[in-house]
C-alpha cells in the first residue's frame, strides 16, 4: 500500500479542528490510531475510512500537534493505484486517488475555517 503525506499549519484550536474535520468527513468511519510504544505520539490523531460508491474505499490518517500558537495537521492518504487495485480486485481495496480526494475535502474545509492555513510539508 502506498502513502502520501502533507502537513499544514493553522491557528485553529484542537476543538475547532475536530469540528471542522468531523463535518468534512461526513459518514466516514473514524477510529483511533495505533502507535508503537517508541513512536512519538501526536496530541490528537485518528484514522478515517469511507466506502466508495462502486466498491473499494478511501482511507486517511490525521495527526495534530499543538505547537504553541499554531497546530500542525498532518494528513496521510493511503491506498493503491489503479493497476494494483485492478489486480487485487477494486471492490476489496483502498483507492489512493479516493484517499487524496478525502484529504483535499478536509483541507478545503479547514481553509474555509482558517484562510491562513498554510502547507508546510
Amino acid at each position: 500500500m502506498k502513502s502520501e503525506e502533507s502537513t499544514y499549519s493553522t491557528k485553529l484550536d484542537i476543538g475547532q479542528i475536530r469540528q471542522v474535520l468531523r463535518s468534512a468527513l461526513g459518514n466516514a468511519s473514524i477510529s483511533n490510531l495505533q502507535f508503537d510504544a517508541l513512536d512519538e505520539q501526536p496530541d490528537f490523531g485518528f484514522a478515517a475510512e469511507k466506502s466508495g460508491l462502486v466498491g473499494g474505499s478511501s482511507a486517511i490518517q490525521v495527526h495534530v500537534n499543538d505547537i504553541g500558537e499554531q497546530r500542525h495537521i498532518g494528513f496521510v492518504a493511503l491506498g493503491d493505484g489503479g493497476f494494483a487495485r485492478a489486480w487485487s480486485g477494486a471492490r476489496n481495496s483502498v483507492s489512493l486517488s479516493g484517499s487524496r480526494k478525502l484529504v483535499a475535502t478536509s483541507v478545503e474545509a479547514l481553509k474555509r475555517a482558517d484562510s491562513a492555513l498554510t502547507l508546510i510539508g
